[in-house]
């Protein structure tokens, strides 16, 4: 018990001659005259990113040593890049960014730096990303056509969003399926799709193009070597909003 009570003499005498109390011992990673906004930890620790208002007089996304040290710019150009989270395996950073199109967009770069990658591109506002546990999706919520916030979530590879899209409206009964010798993609264009020429993409799980196939007007049968997995398919470079799944 003595022991106890000088430990904490010790302490308080510490704290005195500090003037400042324990709870009160805060270590500054940044100190300059700009702003900076909304930490999130790396995965691992090491890093934290944030985004700030820096030379460029735009938000960019920066990370700096969760030990302390010099700040790295992951961002730098003439737009503002808001709210960046982590990736689960601590590889990529995700955010929203007011780009060319005029709306927020969601974007993602790797989390050393280099070329951002788009997710999103239409017109209207997405915003707050979220990472799914896997790193597979990101979450969002979107002022859509509904004039309300919605709830969406797009694939972290190729930027493509669960839910309706334009393209719905001239594309149906898309389906992948296997039989004994290949697999089967049926597909059926409407009578919109007349005079164009269209091709259907097909992207695995990880945003690798996997088969591009040429559509014709009414419903086509056509054989692709797929093995088993989770598909996302594309017309023309737009989503269809469709997710399929080969056993």
């Amino acid at each position: 018990m003595c022991n106890f009570i000088r430990s904490i003499s010790c302490s308080l005498i510490a704290c005195v001659m500090l003037s400042l109390p324990l709870w009160a011992q805060e270590i500054p990673l940044t100190s300059d005259s700009l702003y900076h906004d909304s930490p999130q930890w790396s995965p691992d620790g090491d890093w934290i990113v944030y985004y700030k208002y820096d030379a460029t007089t735009y938000w960019q996304i920066y990370k700096v040593p969760s030990a302390g040290g010099t700040e790295i710019a992951l961002t730098s150009d003439s737009y503002d890049h808001w709210m960046p989270q982590w990736s689960p395996d601590g590889n990529w950073i995700v955010y929203h960014k007011d780009d060319a199109t005029g709306w927020y967009q969601i974007y993602k770069t790797s989390s050393v730096g280099g070329t951002s990658t788009a997710l999103t591109s239409d017109s209207y506002d997405h915003e707050w990303p979220q990472w799914s546990p896997d790193g597979n999706w990101i979450v969002y919520k979107k002022y859509d056509a509904t004039g309300y916030c919605q709830i969406y979530k797009v694939t972290s590879g190729v930027g493509i969003e669960e839910d309706e899209t334009d393209i719905r409206k001239e594309a149906t009964s898309i389906s992948i399926y296997p039989n004994p010798f290949t697999t089967v993609v049926s597909v059926q264009l409407l009578n919109a799709w007349e005079g164009k020429e269209a091709n259907l993409d097909i992207y695995d799980a990880s945003g690798r193009l996997v088969k591009s196939i040429e559509l014709t007007i009414g419903h086509s049968q056509l054989g692709a070597d797929l093995s088993e997995g989770i598909y996302f398919l594309k017309i023309d470079g737009k989503p269809v909003g469709k997710v399929v799944k080969v056993k």
